[in-house]
């Protein structure tokens, strides 16, 4: 892999960028909201239940950083439970700030592969399978969850986000089964798939990856069960939220988030802004509008204006489970800056491409 120069001025640019963006979206959001939001200090916040989302969200990171030690350890090389956790939390506090041009994600395999120079590829294909089984559970629980009759069955504009949930989640277990034949991975269609414009580096990158893990299934299902129970609990976490801000309101039920999700929390790590701020919030939002739609399809303006800064409102709720543990996160980055910068100058400055 080649190493880049990075450029200080285009990285403060960058930055500036996404914040510019972040702030905007959330500042329109929250404007939007105004009038609902106002009545917030008469809401009675149950903060026990909020407290049971920050645990829930600590448990479901843990699943996750096992996540990536599985595969890591999948490639035979060495990665302690303590460091694990240092190069998870660092990774959060690096996607809570946005540093530089560069990820958490990144930021985690270049620690990991400054003692391992000559694996740097197999380290960053690590993160990148990483990334894919952690979409495709997330999608499997939304899909699996619209099957529930607890339910509320979604309108016309929920149904086709329920479609993508399942599309996704069979595409997805169709190339996981094919990940293991070698003839598939190796074929004349994969090759010339490799040569497309938009998607060809993200094909290589994952044929890449796939490549290290044949003849270890056992390891890459682990993964996707872990990303399984991680999502399940992060998705958890989101409804506490909802339960905690909005007693006595109304709002989703548990596998109506469950399904409902999914989607907005894809789409927050597509947008490029610091942690999806603002994306998400604003996502999250057209799901609860949507759904008091589903539920009464005659709603006045009223509700649904009052949906939309419910949906907002749960999503800053999340934010905040997000900002603690981050802040965790960056005591461990502040403590590790000078490795973090030596260790990213070794490495490619292109983020790692996003399934």
């Amino acid at each position: 892999m080649t190493t880049a120069t990075p450029n200080p001025n285009r990285a403060i640019l960058i930055v500036a960028l996404k914040w510019l963006l972040a702030i905007g979206l959330l500042s329109a959001l929250l404007w939007f909201s105004r009038d609902n939001l106002a009545q917030l200090r008469s809401r009675r916040i149950l903060w026990g239940v909020f407290l049971m989302a920050l645990a829930i969200r600590f448990a479901s990171l843990m699943a996750t950083f096992s996540r990536w030690r599985l595969l890591v350890r999948g490639i035979d090389l060495p990665l302690s439970l303590r460091e694990t956790f240092r190069l998870g939390m660092l990774g959060e506090a690096c996607n809570l700030m946005g540093p530089g041009a560069v990820g958490g994600d990144l930021v985690k395999a270049a620690l990991l592969a400054k003692d391992h120079p000559r694996r740097i590829a197999s380290v960053m294909a690590t993160v990148f399978l990483d990334r894919v089984l952690g979409m495709w559970a997330l999608f499997v629980l939304g899909a699996v969850a619209s099957l529930s009759p607890a339910g509320t069955k979604p309108g016309p504009e929920l149904q086709w986000a329920v479609w993508v949930l399942w599309g996704g989640s069979i595409a997805g277990l169709i190339g996981i089964g094919l990940m293991f034949v070698p003839a598939f991975t190796h074929s004349r269609l994969m090759h010339w798939l490799t040569t497309w414009k938009f998607v060809g580096r993200i094909v290589k990158e994952l044929m890449d990856s796939i490549a290290l893990y044949q003849g270890k299934p056992q390891i890459v299902i682990g993964a996707a069960l872990l990303g399984l129970l991680g999502h399940f609990g992060f998705l958890t976490s989101f409804f506490f939220c909802a339960q905690a801000i909005h007693s006595g309101q109304t709002y989703p039920g548990y596998i109506d988030h469950v399904v409902g999700l999914p989607l907005p929390e894809a789409l927050s790590a597509a947008i490029p802004s610091p942690g999806g701020v603002g994306a998400l919030e604003g996502a999250v939002a057209w799901f609860y509008q949507q759904h008091q739609l589903a539920v009464d399809p005659q709603s006045t303006p009223q509700q649904l204006s009052l949906a939309f800064s419910n949906g907002v409102l749960t999503a800053l709720g999340y934010r905040l489970t997000m900002m603690v543990w981050g802040a965790v996160g960056i005591v461990y980055y502040f403590a590790s800056k000078g490795e973090i910068q030596k260790a990213v100058e070794g490495v490619s400055t292109e983020p790692i491409p996003t399934p």
